[in-house]
């Protein structure tokens, strides 16, 4: 892609990538984004899975209803299990569930998309939804995968719903030392995507490659109705929210990240609800919350040539 940047006047190649950006979504698609989100939200959120704890029931629960959408969405779906070292020299256990297309391009690169569906579990005789942290990326994730699921591609697409984020980034870790690098064009990582209405902005955290390549692409998403922050600075985000996060190792691109692969991380930055059990359905602007994924869909769409 960048090749072809220099084919083209700075003036010609602003034109191109509006062209691209500004395509829009069908009526079908948005129609399909409003059910979609709000259904496995929802879903995901309920009583059954009970906070999506990594290793207990409802996490299992969670783990085969993913699976079950990937396979409604005609994906090659399978489990992956992992061991990781807990504390008092325990091990405990997890499972990234994986997606891909039936159709694949040979000798492709692959675009990798995660999102992390566990969660803190019961408190209490409460428990922990975890509808931004992180329900809200695995519904985008499900959704994606519907919208590119029928659509010419010049990447291998692989959907991955990760488990034990929460408790060291354990399932994007293992995830990573399977995976053959040098095949790897991209990493996609949606994490707490239910953005503030007081201040609708979403954030894209990028290595510098990656921000050299997509940083316009991304900006231009924004409208007023919501706006993009683009950045491979966490200094620079953390000036802007007024917080101290560690943008790098916030959430499972931090393992892509130290394997030198490309990524983009697409969050809401700061909540107040954060591991609280008020972080629920009723706290989110579902309008808001898809005109957001519907933004990063056009974003995948002009990425992928679909």
């Amino acid at each position: 892609m960048k090749a072809n940047y220099r084919l083209f006047a700075p003036t010609q190649l602003s034109s191109i990538i509006t062209s691209c950006l500004l395509l829009l979504l069908s009526d079908k698609a948005v129609a399909n984004a409003q059910t979609f989100l709000k259904k496995d939200i929802t879903a995901l959120t309920s009583s059954p899975f009970y906070g999506r704890k990594t290793n207990t029931l409802g996490a299992k629960r969670a783990g085969d209803f993913i699976s079950e959408r990937f396979s409604e969405l005609n994906y090659n779906v399978r489990k992956q299990h992992f061991e990781y070292d807990a504390p008092f020299n325990q091990k405990r256990s997890g499972v990234n569930i994986i997606a891909t297309q039936k159709t694949t391009c040979t000798n492709c690169k692959m675009i990798i998309f995660t999102a992390h569906y566990d969660h803190l579990g019961p408190t209490g005789s409460r428990y922990y939804p975890g509808a931004n942290d992180n329900a809200s990326g695995v519904a985008a994730l499900l959704y994606l995968a519907h919208y590119l699921a029928h659509q010419t591609q010049q990447y291998n697409l692989v959907f991955v719903a990760t488990d034990a984020e929460e408790n060291g980034l354990h399932g994007s870790k293992y995830l990573v030392s399977t995976l053959n690098l040098s095949d790897i064009k991209l990493s996609i990582n949606l994490d707490m995507l239910v953005v503030n209405k007081r201040k609708p902005r979403i954030y894209a955290y990028l290595d510098r490659q990656s921000s050299s390549q997509y940083k316009k692409a991304l900006t231009m998403l924004s409208d007023k109705e919501l706006t993009f922050i683009v950045s491979s600075s966490s200094a620079r985000l953390n000036r802007l929210l007024g917080t101290n996060i560690n943008w790098r190792k916030a959430s499972d691109h931090y393992a892509f990240a130290k394997a030198d692969i490309p990524f983009i991380y697409f969050g809401m930055g700061d909540d107040k609800h954060h591991h609280q059990v008020t972080d629920t359905l009723e706290h989110i602007d579902f309008q808001l919350y898809e005109q957001t994924i519907l933004k990063i869909a056009k974003f995948v769409t002009y990425l992928t040539g679909s």
